[in-house]
Order: structure tokens, then C-alpha cells, then sequence
């Protein structure tokens, strides 16, 4: 792998032993070294005091100021979610904050119905689902309205599951399937040295995570699993794997072109596509910090091919 502007990325991945729980398959990933490089997550930040999460000045709904009061640098994940202040909010990017340093990051409301102050921020025990980060990342490539993608895709995922939060609160819509989400997560450990996933369901790829080592993975495992879990429909028949069209999937996403994204923190991220995915890899001191990739909806496949048809037709 070769991104623009930096020295080969070593992005050797090794698939581990696939978990079956009814239609639902992961496959552990692991990278051949385990990074040792010592970013502080939110979560931890939060709980020793050292991170803080604050409206803007002027409260913004797309802007948060994030202090990291740490020696170390601060690591924020993209779709991770705060509760509290004046409305709910994730972060949009993945992001590294330099210590002793404070700045504004770029967020989406997960809250629509609520525009006032609640408490101080927290962490929260989800990230966007996966739907909702993909149609954030489909809409900041091709139409620049994300929160409107954002909000669309939440509303989504209440009418799926017939629940409906007084303030449209994704937090909320979780909060609702805890239960069922909690059995299911029982069948899926994390394995020796995990540090990624691979998500099926009903046979089909859906996504992958990948992360600096295992340390950061385990915070985040239940995080990204309920991610998926929230936007699939739970069968009894068993899903089916195919390891050669995993490691397809990852040589796929490997072998992509990639873009450069504009700096945000001290981490560079390039954003990725190809005829069946997109994402975003993160990197930091020549390092893969955060590597995600969603398979692309019937949606998005048929906006694009109306697209280059629009073109072929003014050639």
C-alpha cells in the first residue's frame, strides 16, 4: 500500500478464526505487529480528567472544541458519540489532538429534536451506525450535507425498528435494543492480539475496522459490533463465510487509490473508493491508527451509474 506523500504503509493482515452467531459472521483481524504508540483514547481521557469535550464560545451545532490536557497525544474515532451539552453529538473524522493543546472538531448532531444545555459532555457507550457513517462519508464526497445525511439516516434507523426518541436521539434508539444487542454480543469474542474486525451478514460483507493495536481495538469492539447490529435484521439461519472474498475485500480496499484528506489534527487521513466500497484510512508517525470501509448501498450504486450515464451523454 502506497498513499500519497508518505513512505509503504505496512498493512499485512492476517484473517483469525471467523465467530458465527445465526446470520451474523465476524472475522478477527490482526496486523502482524501491535504498535506500540501511545495515543490516549476519549474515553480514557475523560475518565482521568485529561480530556474535555465543549460547546463552541457561540454554541455551533458542526463544532465542538475538544482540550486534550494529556503528555500524550489524544485520539479521537470517527463516529465515536458524546453525550450531553446542548445536543448529542459524533465525531466526523478520525483525529489526532497534540498534547496540551485545545481545538475545534468538525461533528454532527445525533439529537435533532433537543437545542439545549443538558449536562457536560460524556462519553457514550456507542458510535454511529454503520449506515449513518457510511451515508456521512457517501454525502461529504458528493454533496457536502452531511448533518442533512446524518439526520436522514437516524430517522432510518427508528422507522426500522418502530421506535421513535422524543428527540430523535440515536443514543436512544440503542438504548431500546440493549437487550437483544447484549445476547447477541455474548457469541463474539475478541481473539488473541485482535486488533480489527470484519463484519458478514447473510453472507454478504458489510464493513471492516482496523486499529493501532489491541489495546484501542478492545475499547472499541462492543462499540462497532452493536454498530452493525443495530442496522441488521437477526435470522436464525446461519450466515455463510467466505475467507477469499474477505481477504478479496481487504486486498481490494489495499490496492485503491487513495486521497489525501486536509489536515485536521496531527494525523493524515486519505480517503479511499472503489466499484464496491469506500472509507477512510488514518495514519500517524507512519502508522495505521484507524482504517474503516463500508460496502456501498444499492443507493449509491445506482446514483453513480446515473451519474457517469449523465456524463457519457454530454460527451
Amino acid at each position: 500500500m502506497i498513499l500519497p506523500g508518505l513512505d509503504n504503509i505496512n498493512s499485512d493482515i492476517e484473517l483469525l478464526t471467523p465467530q458465527v452467531h445465526k446470520n451474523i459472521a465476524l472475522i478477527p483481524l490482526k496486523t502482524k505487529r501491535n504498535y506500540a504508540i501511545d495515543l490516549l483514547t476519549l474515553k480514557k481521557g475523560m475518565e482521568l480528567g485529561l480530556a474535555e469535550v465543549k460547546e463552541c464560545e457561540q454554541s455551533q451545532v458542526n463544532t465542538l472544541i475538544v482540550k486534550n490536557q494529556s503528555v500524550n497525544p489524544l485520539i479521537l474515532i470517527d463516529g465515536e458519540e458524546v453525550v450531553g451539552g446542548d445536543q448529542n453529538r459524533i465525531i466526523n473524522s478520525t483525529i489526532v489532538i497534540a498534547p496540551n493543546s485545545a481545538m475545534p472538531i468538525p461533528v454532527s448532531c445525533t439529537e435533532q429534536g433537543r437545542w439545549a444545555y443538558k449536562k457536560e459532555f460524556e462519553d457514550s457507550s456507542y458510535i454511529a451506525n454503520y449506515k449513518t457513517r457510511r451515508a456521512k462519508e457517501y454525502a461529504k464526497r458528493n454533496y457536502g450535507q452531511v448533518q442533512g445525511a446524518v439526520w436522514s439516516s437516524i430517522k432510518d434507523v427508528e422507522d426500522e425498528n418502530s421506535f421513535a426518541s422524543p428527540t430523535s436521539a440515536l443514543s436512544e434508539s440503542y438504548d431500546n435494543l440493549t437487550k437483544s444487542h447484549s445476547e447477541i454480543l455474548g457469541f463474539f469474542e475478541i481473539a488473541d492480539g485482535q486488533n480489527g474486525v470484519l463484519i458478514i451478514a447473510d453472507g454478504e460483507i458489510k464493513g471492516f475496522e482496523l486499529f493501532l493495536n489491541s489495546e484501542i481495538y478492545k475499547e472499541f469492539h462492543e462499540k462497532i459490533l452493536k454498530s452493525y447490529l443495530i442496522d441488521l435484521k437477526i435470522e436464525n439461519e446461519e450466515s455463510s463465510i467466505n475467507i477469499d472474498e474477505a481477504r478479496l475485500a481487504l486486498d481490494n480496499a489495499m490496492d485503491s487509490s487513495f486521497e489525501k484528506r486536509e489536515k485536521i489534527g496531527i494525523e493524515d487521513s486519505f480517503e479511499f473508493e472503489n466499484e464496491k466500497g469506500l472509507g477512510v484510512i488514518s495514519v500517524y508517525e507512519n502508522e495505521i491508527i484507524h482504517w474503516s470501509y463500508f460496502k456501498k448501498s444499492e443507493y449509491m450504486i445506482e446514483d453513480e451509474i446515473h451519474e457517469d450515464a449523465e456524463l457519457e451523454s454530454q460527451v
